[in-house]
Parts: C-alpha cells; sequence; structure tokens
C-alpha cells in the first residue's frame, strides 16, 4: 500500500501591494467612521488590522469588494461595534498584568484586599489547559513584599491602576 501526499489545489500567495493598499484604505475608512477617540488600545486595533486584512484580500480574490469598492460604506455603527467586541474580549482574555493593581477576593477571606500583581506563572495542565497563577504583593518601605503567592485567576480582578515609576 502507498502513501500519497495531499496537494492543495492552488497554492497559497502572498498579499500583493496593490491588495495591501486598497485594504489600508478601506480599513482607514471603516476607522475614521468611529468617534474622534474611541479610546481602543493599539494592541486592539493591530488585531482588527489583521482581521480585516484578511477578510478584504479573501473579499478582492473572490470578488466581493464591490460594494466596499463603489463607496457604499458599513452602517456608522458596524465597524465600532466590531472593534469593541474586540477590545472586550482581549480584557476578559488578558487578566491583570504585572505592575497591575487587583482586588484579592480568593479562599483566605483574612487576605481580602488590593495588592499588586509582582509575577505571573503560567503553565500548561495534562489536558494541555493553561493556568496563571500570580503572586501579590504589597508596597511597604519603597519595596514590594510579597504578600500571597499561587493565587488563581479567579480569585483577583483587576483594577484601572498600573505602578508609575
Amino acid at each position: 500500500m502507498s502513501m500519497t501526499r495531499i496537494e492543495p489545489a492552488h497554492r497559497a500567495v502572498p498579499a500583493s501591494e496593490g491588495e495591501h493598499e486598497q485594504m489600508e484604505a478601506a480599513f482607514q475608512a471603516a476607522l475614521n467612521q468611529l468617534p474622534s477617540n474611541p479610546g481602543f488600545p493599539h494592541s486592539v486595533r493591530k488585531l482588527a488590522q489583521l482581521l480585516f486584512q484578511v477578510g478584504w484580500i479573501s473579499g478582492v480574490r473572490t470578488g466581493h469588494t464591490g460594494p466596499a469598492l463603489t463607496d457604499v460604506p458599513l452602517p456608522p455603527h458596524t465597524f465600532g461595534t466590531a472593534m469593541s467586541n474586540l477590545s472586550a474580549a482581549l480584557d476578559a482574555n488578558s487578566g491583570p498584568g504585572i505592575g497591575q493593581l487587583v482586588s484579592y477576593h480568593g479562599s483566605q477571606q483574612c487576605c481580602h484586599g488590593r495588592y499588586w500583581v509582582t509575577r505571573i506563572e503560567r503553565e500548561l495542565d495534562v489536558r494541555g489547559r493553561e493556568s496563571v497563577l500570580y503572586r501579590l504583593s504589597e508596597y511597604r518601605n519603597d519595596l514590594f513584599v510579597t504578600a500571597l503567592t499561587g493565587v488563581h485567576a479567579e480569585s483577583v480582578t483587576a483594577l484601572p491602576q498600573h505602578w508609575q515609576i
């Protein structure tokens, strides 16, 4: 019995300069529909641009960008809603970062309160699921003093304050 290699019918072709230019113009036009300061983090904009690029170039190659090319804009809320949902999804999945203030509400009730995240450990369990553990510290006498270690993500709520140097 022989094994045959399955080859795709078409080879992948990187985006052309023209496709990139069209996509950039279309993405900028969509961004221009948003309020002047929508408050989306740079990471959200970069991810949205990558997703937009995939959709745009796929549309160009299949001939489905005609309405976009003939100046038929998206409804004003469509792009903003997509960006907001992307931002919310990233915020929900990212958890607090190092140097961020959190509220601890875990199983050690005597320790409930606000702490600074000073370490994040990410590990994969035997099933390949990621677990995230935090080290929480207090700032005393110009030093971070470890208060809790091995804190699970569900035991903390990120607060908007970040450590300022």
